[in-house]
């Protein structure tokens, strides 16, 4: 008996990819790119939209190919800062959270790269779920081509899961959302956020994609690290900060270090003091993020004069540092309270 062969998801691919297909119908190179442009700019989600093609062609390619699209299921926008959350279907019915922010006339898209997270940081809802799979390149660009129904000016990667644990898929999708056929979003709009993988930021650091890195740091020794962030057991503060000073050299960038600030967990002046030296000899700026509550998590946020305090006593210790305020906290949609909640 003839096994099936399986249909091709065209979702993912690039130029190269749609080139061999082409070729292999018998088709001229150039079409390669009349399919990324449906696929991408138009954002077609069946063969049958690609005019531009003909019937016989797009009757050939349905036979061996396929358009897959996550499914909105649903939105919620939030009443302090209208941030927007978004709840998508994958095709496995696995759900992830997308966030769309908008400060004046800027646009942030917050994507996701996994259907929960491996990594269980202790103060993180998305840490609570559990890690389910990797996202495939598809399922990542279409959260950031169905979030800008508003033209995106920034992407950050920082939704849901580690983004440098499924390193390919991610890369890939980032290419095609900075190329011209795609959104065609500069690559220093984009931030790439890690937990901290050492061997992969090097791996970034050579990438012909000039992205930002962010990395999500939360203490300033390795024995409290090890108990926010169990990823630090394994990859411990010496190796990830010589990764990010490398990161900074070869980009020529700074790198943003994330700092959620926890009450009587990391916000003390003894934790600001260890911070400043921590980061001494490193491009960079830090961002302080007070904590946004997750239920049953047993983390609060500080008192404002506190944050306040902890600010003021780093600034003249680091050449930058922004307290940065999570949007969308009312429909658990802020840093680090992802969770697909239906």
């Amino acid at each position: 008996m003839k096994k099936e062969t399986q249909k091709i998801n065209l979702k993912g691919l690039w130029l190269e990819d749609y080139e061999k297909i082409m070729e292999d119908l018998g088709e001229k190179r150039f079409r390669a790119r009349q399919l990324a442009s449906w696929i991408y700019s138009k954002k077609a989600t069946d063969i049958s939209q690609m005019s531009d093609l003909s019937r016989d062609l797009r009757d050939r390619l349905n036979q061996i190919a396929y358009i897959e699209t996550i499914k909105p299921v649903k939105s919620q926008i939030s009443q302090k800062d209208y941030s927007e959350k978004f709840l998508f279907e994958l095709s496995d019915k696995e759900k992830i959270e997308s966030v769309l922010m908008w400060e004046g006339k800027r646009v942030t898209a917050c994507i996701s790269t996994q259907v929960g997270c491996p990594l269980g940081c202790t103060f993180c809802a998305t840490g609570k779920m559990g890690f389910k799979r990797n996202l495939t390149t598809g399922e990542i660009t279409d959260q950031a081509f169905a979030l800008s129904t508003l033209p995106i000016s920034n992407l950050v990667v920082m939704g849901m899961g580690e983004p440098l644990m499924n390193y390919e898929n991610t890369l890939q999708a980032l290419r095609i959302i900075n190329n011209e056929v795609g959104l065609s979003l500069t690559a220093g709009k984009i931030t790439v956020s890690t937990a901290g993988i050492p061997k992969m930021i090097d791996q970034l650091a050579e990438e012909n994609l000039k992205v930002s890195l962010a990395v999500s740091l939360n203490a300033p020794t390795n024995e409290k690290r090890n108990q926010l962030m169990p990823v630090n057991k394994k990859y411990p503060l010496e190796g990830l900060l010589k990764s990010a000073k490398n990161f900074a050299k070869k980009k020529k960038k700074r790198v943003t270090f994330e700092y959620v600030l926890m009450k009587d967990v990391n916000d003390s002046e003894k934790d600001a003091l260890a911070l400043s030296k921590l980061v001494t000899g490193i491009p960079c700026k830090i961002n302080l993020i007070p904590y946004n509550p997750v239920p049953d998590l047993p983390y609060d946020r500080p008192a404002e004069e506190k944050i306040a305090a902890f600010r003021d006593y780093l600034y003249p210790r680091c050449p930058s540092v922004t307290l940065r305020r999570s949007k969308g906290e009312d429909i658990f949609a802020a840093c680090g309270q992802l969770q697909t909640q239906s």
